[in-house]
Formats: structure tokens, sequence, C-alpha cells
């Protein structure tokens, strides 16, 4: 074993050590009339370098070629394409040895009135602690328009609602494609927007923010800004109490430890107004929490301590995937990783659900209910955050 990883080491000296430089041709194709494109601008940006601009041109027709372009082991660069203040971008990794490489990026049309767009919450989920509410919400979007277009208006078309009431917005990204962004948002006559365009395809909405809370009585709003056919509400504790017009009890997530609840077709525009009572749960040991510097896709960690064995084990990942790096595509290497990851939670989510379900309801075990509590939320967190 030490052998092979010594001759993988001595690889990867030797390959990052050996650098050539090429041409990249980079075609531009406009989606909606599905032919050659412009773009306004196109940049090539070196990641490897901190995202620094190593190449531009403006005004480009079908095509544009950047010359001396670096390759190496370890070159990864980022193609991105402006039309009408839109940015279109894409990954380029060279291959080493070749001096002349091509890609392509599609640009669409823009309009600033949305149609075809389908709407979903996969969840609105609120946590009741003892002191405040934590709620984290998705919105998923899917730009279905024919021909494809992108949606963009100034200050933008992307619907969002952030209460006046929030004691810390820890979370608020807009992603399209594979890449979350920060963003935030801004008052306009048709209420808070955000100003990132809505490309063709699927682009989620991620926020998550904290308000006090009362256990004797909090009224939680939401201001819905799409039709939503099927709305789905999740709490935790299962014993939290709320209530409101049209919601209904569906069943329980016995998985991780959820209330579901609904509302059927509620329409674009409509404030919602949860009433929300009874014991959240203790806030014990949030010393250890630093939520505040995560960045998620999906439900934000809660908790993020870990274990000194699973340091070791995902450092141990991380140095082995930097070395099949040589050999397989970085697509391929994320998704390799990524999959060792969810099988780790899932094993770690079991046994934590085992001991939850072996505590009774006394007093005396009552701490460690919520500690283990406060770890289930952090895995299940992590789990939908990585898939």
């Amino acid at each position: 074993m030490k052998s092979r990883l010594m001759q993988q080491l001595l690889i990867l000296l030797l390959v990052v050590g050996i650098s050539s430089a090429g041409d990249l041709r980079v075609n531009i194709t406009n989606g909606t009339a599905n032919q050659p494109g412009k773009a306004d601008r196109v940049v090539l940006m070196d990641l490897t370098a901190g995202m620094v601009e190593v190449a531009s041109a403006t005004n480009v027709i079908k095509s544009t070629t950047f010359s001396d372009v670096v390759s190496s082991g370890q070159s990864q660069y980022l193609v991105r394409a402006t039309l009408g203040s839109v940015n279109y971008s894409a990954m380029f990794v060279p291959t080493p040895g070749v001096t002349a490489w091509e890609t392509s990026l599609t640009v669409y049309d823009t309009k600033e009135s949305i149609h075809d767009v389908n709407v979903s919450v996969p969840f609105f989920v609120i946590y009741g602690f003892e002191e405040k509410l934590y709620i984290q919400k998705r919105i998923i979007l899917e730009n279905n328009s024919i021909p494809p277009v992108t949606f963009a208006a100034t200050p933008g078309l992307a619907k969002v609602y952030v209460p006046e009431n929030v004691s810390e917005l820890e979370n608020l990204t807009f992603k399209s494609g594979t890449m979350p962004v920060r963003t935030g948002p801004i008052d306009s006559e048709n209420g808070q927007v955000l100003p990132n365009p809505i490309k063709p395809g699927v682009s989620e909405i991620d926020l998550s923010y904290y308000t006090a809370y009362d256990p004797k009585g909090t009224t939680l709003t939401e201001i819905v800004g799409y039709d939503i056919d099927h709305f789905h509400i999740y709490t935790m504790p299962l014993d939290l109490s709320i209530s409101a017009p049209g919601l209904s009890r569906e069943g329980t997530d016995n998985e991780n430890g959820l209330a579901i609840y609904a509302i059927e077709g509620v329409k674009a525009g409509t404030m919602l107004e949860f009433q929300i009572s009874g014991k959240g749960m203790s806030e014990s040991g949030t010393d250890d929490h630093n939520h505040t510097e995560q960045q998620s896709t999906g439900k934000i960690v809660i908790e993020n301590r870990v274990d000194t064995g699973v340091e070791l084990a995902i450092a141990g990942v991380l140095i082995m995937a930097i070395l099949i790096s040589l050999f397989v595509s970085v697509t391929q290497q994320s998704e390799d990783l990524k999959h060792e990851s969810i099988e780790m939670l899932k094993k770690q989510k079991a046994d934590l659900l085992k001991q939850y379900s072996k505590l009774g309801d006394s007093s005396s075990e009552g701490d460690d209910k919520d500690k283990l509590l406060y770890r289930l939320v952090s895995v299940y967190k992590t789990l939908d955050r990585i898939k």
C-alpha cells in the first residue's frame, strides 16, 4: 500500500511539473435560435490562480480563440460568456500534451416577462428551539420556455420573502447550474425579488433564517410568491404545535423526526400566518455551532462538529481524490467523493436513530435526547445538501 502511494505521489510530482501551452477555441451557440450565436464578452479565468482573468474578447460572433493557454496536471479554467448582462459559464480542463482545444458555450435571448416557469417548494421546515425558530426553505424554478429564453429584468423577477422580524439571515443563495451564489432580496413594487436571471432549466433558491420565539405563542408569516398546488410544511420537534388556515396534518417523517403538514392550492401573493407554540428543542451545546460560515445548495448544517476519526477519514479521501484526478475526469472524481460521503452519512444517521429510539421520556434522559436531535439535524441536513 505504501509503495503504491509513493508511486502515485511521484507521478503527481512529475505531471505537475510538466506544463505546455496551446490555443483554445470557444464556440458560441444561441440556444434560443438553435444556431451559432454572439456574446458581448467572453473571458477565460484561471481557477487554480483564484479566478484570475487570463484572456478576454469582446463582440464575439460565432467563436473566438485564446492563445498561449497553459496546460499542466493542475490546470482548470472557467469560460464565461456575457450576453445582455447575463453570464453563462462552463468549466474547461485542458488535456496535458495537447496544443489545441475546443469548447462550447450556449447563450440565450432575454425576456422581461415570465412564462412557462413551473414552481415548487420541496421543503419549508420550521425548527423550534427554546427562544427562536429556525426556518429553511427551497424554491425550485423550472424554466420550460419554448424556444428557451432567459428571464431577466431590473431589479429582478425571481420572487422571495424574508420577514422583517428576522434576527439572523443565515443563508440566501441562487443556483442555476451547479454552483450556488450568494444573493440578496431587493424591495420592488411587486414585493421582494432577487436580481438573478432565471435561465432555461432548473434554478434553486435556498433560504434560511432565525426569528425570535415565545413557546406560549408566536406568529410566523410567509408570503408565497408563486402558485403552489401542494405546499408542504415540516416541523421539528414532533410535538411542536402549528396551525394556519387550510393547514392539515399529513403524517410523520419517522426517518428524520419531522411532522408533515400541507396547504392545498396556494395562490401567488398569499400571506400565510402560522401560529406556533410549544416547547422547542434545548439549545445546550450551541457554543459548538458555527452556522454563520455555512453556504448551502440545500439544508444548512446546524452543527459542524466532526469526530477526529471522521476528520482523518475525510482527509484520506481528499488526498486520494487529488491523486486520482490525474487519471479520471473532474466530474467523475466529484461523483465518487460525493457517493462515499453520502454512504458515510447514511450509516451515521442510522446509528443515531437507533440511539434515539432507545431513549425514554424521563426527564433524566431529556438532555441526551436533545443532543441526539441536534446531531440528527446536522446529519440529515448535510445529506440533503450534498445530494
